[in-house]
């Protein structure tokens, strides 16, 4: 195993303890200052999150419509010297709603000078997702 290896999958490990703690500073440590985040999906929180602050501000919100409900589970990090993946689960409710979510996900990033530069997020049902999420609003 390389070093690379190593680093890398130790800035997955970081990025998910900080988000764990609610450690926006130490999460923000993890983050290139143009790190990209796609979510996929046709939900309220679905696009890309272009930059630092805006992968923040996602994760804020996502904090905030669930009463702060949101919990991850890391089950595994695969890394390598550009690419690595967290396979996670996470859960969360929704104030108001007697529906919980339980997801299993992959998230794929690209790791750049030991940041997080891009990443996706794969979900096992991105309907159930969509759901839990609620409706895009409407373009003006």
């Amino acid at each position: 195993m390389t070093t690379a290896v190593t680093g890398n999958a130790q800035v997955v490990w970081d990025f998910y303890a900080a988000l764990e703690r609610g450690d926006l500073d130490a999460v923000r440590r993890t983050l290139a200052p143009d790190s990209v985040l796609h979510v996929p999906g046709r939900s309220s929180n679905t696009g890309d999150y272009e930059g630092r602050e805006a992968v923040i501000a996602f994760v804020v919100n996502a904090s905030a419509v669930t009463g702060g409900t949101l919990k991850l589970a890391v089950h595994r990090v695969l890394a390598d010297d550009e690419q690595a993946v967290a396979l996670a689960t996470y859960t969360a409710t929704r104030p108001g709603t007697n529906v919980p979510l339980e997801n299993n996900l992959a998230h794929v990033m690209t790791v750049r000078d030991g940041l997080i530069a891009e990443s996706w997020l794969h979900s096992r049902d991105q309907y159930e997702v969509d759901e839990f999420w609620g409706d895009r609003p409407a373009e003006a």
